[in-house]
């Protein structure tokens, strides 16, 4: 017979696996607090993202505005310089050749302003669109640094909390009866922490994998016996309201 009662063996199982629950609800935290900010992280870039692209959009309008204008002054220059050719035309064919020239390219420069206006409106409209997508950009910024310090404070926090409860956990390991300390540390080695305990749940089911426990398994663990599940090797333990006809006598 163990030298802890039943009852105390399955206190201190219990209690273990309650600190497993408390590094896993830990890390939880800190894997929550780091989705966040990545989170966070891509919405900033989606938002810098848009607005580079829409103010690539306008400075390519304003340079093909600037870009015809160009145009415009040259054809302009032009004419300007045929008008007073014009007046100084030798003969009718020049005269006429000159008048034909001249109206050409006041028909270019008309269509060419057309064009000019048509696309310093459709700029004009577009650049709030420009402006509304800048103005996402800072609180976005300030969202992820809120959240990047949340993280930065936390940490010392979940540090101090997983130290203390390691220590715990390693002191009452120490404490657990010698019979079910090997089978306990080996499932602590084959799992992940919580998930290396189960309680027995039910008509006797493993609270990890949902295999029935054979009845004479649960009559040992009422005896105060150890017990690894024979199907995922989870250590089993007895819950807290589970009946135990066994007790040692001073229990």
């Amino acid at each position: 017979m163990s030298s802890q009662s039943v009852r105390e063996i399955h206190e201190k199982i219990r209690y273990i696996h309650g600190l497993y629950r408390q590094l896993k609800t830990l890390a939880a935290r800190y894997n929550n607090a780091q989705l966040r900010v990545r989170v966070q992280k891509k919405k900033t870039a989606e938002a810098e993202a848009r607005y580079a692209e829409l103010k690539a959009e306008l400075d390519k309008m304003h340079a093909e505005i600037r870009e015809a204008e160009g145009r415009y002054g040259l054809i302009d220059a032009a004419l300007q310089k045929r008008k007073t050719q014009l007046d100084q035309a030798k003969n009718n064919k020049e005269y006429t050749s000159l008048k034909d020239q001249i109206a050409d390219d006041q028909r270019r420069n008309d269509a060419l302003a057309d064009e000019i206006l048509a696309q310093a409106e459709k700029a004009e409209e577009f650049a709030p669109r420009v402006a509304e997508a800048e103005s996402q950009i800072e609180p976005a910024r300030k969202a992820q640094a809120a959240v990047e310090k949340e993280l930065r404070d936390l940490v010392p926090e979940l540090r101090e909390s997983s130290e203390h409860i390691q220590s715990e956990l390693r002191q009452k390991i120490k404490e657990v009866d010698v019979e079910f300390a090997p089978p306990l540390r080996e499932a602590l080695r084959a799992f992940d922490g919580d998930q290396a305990l189960a309680p027995v749940e039910g008509e006797y089911f493993c609270g990890g994998c949902r295999m029935e426990i054979p009845m004479q398994y649960i009559v040992a663990l009422c005896e105060g016996k150890p017990y690894t599940c024979g199907s995922c090797g989870r250590f089993i333990y007895l819950p807290k309201d589970f009946t135990i006809n066994n007790e040692d006598e001073d229990d």
